[in-house]
């Protein structure tokens, strides 16, 4: 009687529980397994248990994945909440926010907290950080591994490959005027050929006679141990006089430098270490641990180092499958009377192959780690791990799915100085009844700028259909001539005004009358 009523329970609890087999050494049991999709996006929970040489943990897993590939409209990009000339730590919810404030034309779907960062101090990210092409931290060493995403959908992952500090002069429409190497930062040009850039942390005085660039900084990032710097200003003005670096600004020093106003009152420049080989066309990146977890498909068991890698913890991780997919996992920590354990990093290693990785990476775990996803019903954003420090911590950077297309990269100015024929201006600008910008076509553009009160909206035609609110709107268009062109000067401002309703229609009544009463 005892053995049937033990092969009752034994048959029981293999009809509950779900045996996965990822490899000799692991094992993944379900005992629940929920899963929904959020605009394209995958979330599954798992709640369960892993034996991994032996030993049995309770583990509950969060999975959210996309294939990038699959949609124009689903990327993945990496964001934070830095200040505009020092670094900060956030929250996952506050950056996402920071992420609909820098991107009209992306929206969060989910995502997870990023790289290691200096958590005692600065808050800046330890690795690579690449934010929409601007490598805004090279990051510590030459060993950190990092995960880029392209434009097409692909990534690149591994040891980030640099070619040296570049300057890359852009346009008021973004095209990329100049790229020039940067010889020296912080040093005096050892010839009149170089061209050297100083921060504001510079202790060398900088060189009479050498024409000084000054900008003043939009952006401007020093690397804790001096190691990395990113600038991005516009210009202040251009002298061979003495020249004091303000606290936001940063300057470049060459012979006879900027003669040729190939940075002029409208552009703007960029400071950065450039990224090269594979890593060249990188728009976002984020640093991850010094070891793979999964190479090949496989879970490394060579892996011997990394943020407490022997000892289980909260953890986070990035895959990317061999067809595309990019998916981030969180295993929840340091709660064992509610099931969560955490894992080590080998073992890490083996879920992310259990979901089906080909490359796999630790990102910060412990009290950082941290999923969120949209909520379909309210919009707002919950949080799905449970945070070992039973909060939410703030943390460098994050990587999310947005939803929305990227953003076009404008053509480059094919060569400086500039001999490009301009565009003629838009003729005739105005909105007609039906609230309809019309203006005249101008051959040779590739599309229209038309600018309502400050913002921009690129049109293909010539013509814009305005859903206003009621107010004075004062709106001016250009032609863009893309690369084969230079782009028209905009057009003198009309004013537009939209009526309420009632207002409207008592306007069009006295129009009507005085039409009528025209004396012939």
């Amino acid at each position: 009687m005892k053995k049937l009523i033990a092969l009752f329970l034994l048959l029981f609890t293999l009809s509950f529980v779900q045996f996965q087999e990822v490899s000799a050494a692991f094992r993944l049991y379900e005992t629940t397994k929920e899963t929904t999709f959020v605009e394209g996006v995958r979330h599954t929970k798992i709640v369960g248990s892993i034996d991994m040489d032996g030993l049995v943990t309770n583990q509950v897993i969060n999975y959210i994945g996309a294939n990038v590939k699959s949609f124009s409209d689903l990327n993945v990009i990496v964001s934070d909440n830095f200040q505009d000339h020092s670094w900060r730590m956030s929250g996952l919810p506050v950056i996402i926010d920071r992420v609909h404030a820098r991107y009209d034309h992306f929206r969060v779907i989910g995502g997870v907290n990023g790289d290691f960062y200096d958590i005692n101090d600065t808050g800046q990210p330890l690795s690579l950080h690449v934010r929409d092409f601007e490598v805004i931290q090279r990051g510590y060493g030459t060993n950190r591994n990092a995960v880029g995403f392209k434009d097409n959908g692909d990534v690149v992952h591994g040891i980030p490959t640099f070619d040296g500090y570049e300057l890359l002069v852009y346009n008021d429409e973004g095209q990329l005027k100049k790229r020039i190497p940067v010889n020296r930062i912080n040093q005096v040009p050892q010839n009149e050929n170089e061209i050297a850039v100083f921060f504001n942390n510079s202790l060398v005085a900088l060189p009479e006679l050498y024409n000084k660039v000054v900008l003043d900084g939009i952006e401007t990032k020093i690397n804790k141990n001096l190691s990395g710097y990113f600038g991005k200003g516009t210009l202040v003005e251009t002298t061979t006089d003495v020249v004091e670096i303000g606290s936001t600004q940063f300057v470049i020093v060459g012979n006879n430098f900027n003669n040729d106003q190939l940075i002029s009152e409208n552009d703007y420049a960029v400071v950065q270490l450039g990224l090269g080989g594979a890593w060249d066309d990188v728009r976002y990146a984020v640093g991850s641990d010094a070891q793979p977890l999964v190479i090949d498909g496989k879970a490394n068991l060579t892996l011997n180092a990394g943020a407490s890698w022997d000892f289980p913890a909260p953890r986070t991780a990035i895959g990317i499958k061999t067809d595309g997919t990019i998916f981030f996992v969180v295993v929840d920590g340091r709660n064992k009377p509610d099931g969560m354990d955490g894992v080590k990093l080998r073992e890490l290693g083996e879920i992310m192959a259990h979901f089906g990785a080909d490359r796999a990476y630790n990102l910060d775990g412990g009290g950082s780690s941290t999923m969120a996803l949209k909520d379909i019903e309210s919009g707002e954003y919950v949080i799905l791990n449970t945070p070992s420090d039973l909060r939410i911590r703030s943390v460098a950077n994050g990587v999310f799915f947005v939803k929305g297309e990227l953003a076009e990269i404008p053509a480059p100015i094919p060569a400086w100085p500039d001999t490009r024929e301009q565009l003629l201006s838009p003729s005739n600008p105005f909105v007609d009844s039906q609230g309809v910008l019309h203006f005249g076509s101008v051959e040779g553009s590739i599309s229209y700028s038309v600018v309502i009160n400050g913002k921009e909206t690129v049109v293909a035609d010539n013509q814009l259909s305005l859903q206003l609110p009621i107010g004075s709107h004062e709106i001016s268009v250009r032609a863009k001539g893309g690369a084969l062109y230079k782009s028209s000067e905009y057009t003198q401002e009309i004013v537009y005004n939209v009526y309420p309703q009632d207002i409207y229609k008592f306007l069009e009544l006295l129009k009507g009358f005085a039409a009528q009463n025209v004396t012939p």
